[in-house]
């Protein structure tokens, strides 16, 4: 982590991300108060789209939730039934957009003003699409119950244009599978793989034409100016090797990304990013090694992935180059690095 990213303010989450979680703990047998107070929320802030919270306490919220409870899906049973508008700001936004693809723009483009520290965009990987979400402040643990409600949200802004019984194609998350996976399935109706690179869901191409019902243009004029006022507020957050680095990672697949493909991305041209890297005194091969490095010690640590899929995943044509590329980074091979984490374990 550099410099920068420890001295950054806490990530924060507009509070309507909340909207309904003290209902869902009183249903699933809890007390509201005392968890809310173990985490540090006021009662008063939770659903209120004025106010914001520290993500790390978001997180703790439903994680909390999930223990106190003993419902281990607390926050995959709250985000299946959490409709768009509840988000705030940039829920009303979404649904007042003339189509799918304009309100999943509008959502990427002014996601850091209702969540800051975090990726939200498309991306396209072998003719498929794929809605991805990840918390990038490393300092914030226990993440699994906001990727799992944050996954049944965003699936829920799909089926408000394509209909209740819309399924995603897949559904990806960061963590390892937890007990109980298979209600997973059952929930989004699709096939789930744990221990990705991120969490996303993928979806065709062609249902980003869908019309959104409830489309207002005077409504989204409105609510516009005042995402991008909050977008404003938060821009310079986080180096610009470590923006550079993440779209490297989201963008790994069955080959590397070039410094053109991750250029585009950012809607210049590879010169341009070539020399705005080398006036920082930086390499676009050494941030696409860092990327890979910190993306192979994520899944050797989370989920038993074969060796061979992880090599493929970080954009290597064969396990031999990435058990190579592996070694220099660490001295050992992947093989042994598993080995040692399981015996510590």
């Amino acid at each position: 982590m550099s410099q920068l990213e420890r001295n950054f303010e806490p990530a924060k989450v507009v509070a309507s991300a909340a909207t309904g979680v003290i209902e869902h703990i009183e249903r699933c047998g809890g007390d509201p108060e005392s968890i809310l107070g173990r985490v540090g929320i006021n009662l008063d802030a939770v659903g209120n789209p004025n106010f914001e919270i520290n993500l790390s306490q978001y997180c703790e919220l439903f994680h909390e939730g999930a223990k106190a409870t003993g419902n281990d899906n607390f926050g995959l049973h709250f985000g299946q039934t959490f409709e768009p508008k509840k988000l705030g700001p940039i829920g009303y936004a979404a649904v007042s957009s003339p189509t799918l693809a304009s309100a999943v723009s509008q959502m990427q483009r002014y996601f850091p003003a209702h969540q800051s520290l975090s990726h939200f965009g498309i991306i396209e990987e072998a003719g498929i699409y794929w809605l991805s979400y990840n918390i990038e402040d490393d300092r914030i643990i226990n993440k699994r119950q906001d990727a799992e409600l944050s996954m049944g949200m965003f699936t829920n802004l799909f089926k408000r244009a394509l209909g209740p019984r819309w399924s995603p194609l897949e559904v990806r998350f960061e963590h390892i599978a937890p007990d109980g996976a298979s209600e997973h399935s059952a929930c989004f109706d699709a096939s789930v793989r744990f221990g990705r690179r991120t969490n996303a869901f993928a979806f065709r191409k062609e249902e980003l034409e869908a019309p959104m019902p409830e489309q207002d243009p005077f409504l989204f004029a409105i609510i516009e100016p005042i995402l991008r006022a909050r977008c404003s507020m938060r821009d310079g957050s986080k180096e610009f090797a470590d923006v550079v680095r993440d779209q490297i990672k989201l963008n790994l697949g069955d080959s590397a990304p070039t410094l053109n493909n991750v250029a585009k991305l950012f809607g210049i041209s590879g010169g341009s990013l070539h020399r705005q890297l080398k006036s920082r005194g930086l390499s676009f091969n050494d941030l696409l090694s860092a990327a890979r490095k910190d993306l192979a010690l994520h899944y050797l640590r989370n989920g038993e992935m074969p060796l061979t899929e992880i090599a493929l995943c970080l954009g290597y044509s064969e396990l031999s180059a990435f058990s190579r590329a592996f070694r220099a980074w660490t001295g050992v091979s992947p093989k042994i690095y598993r080995r040692n984490l399981t015996e510590a374990r």
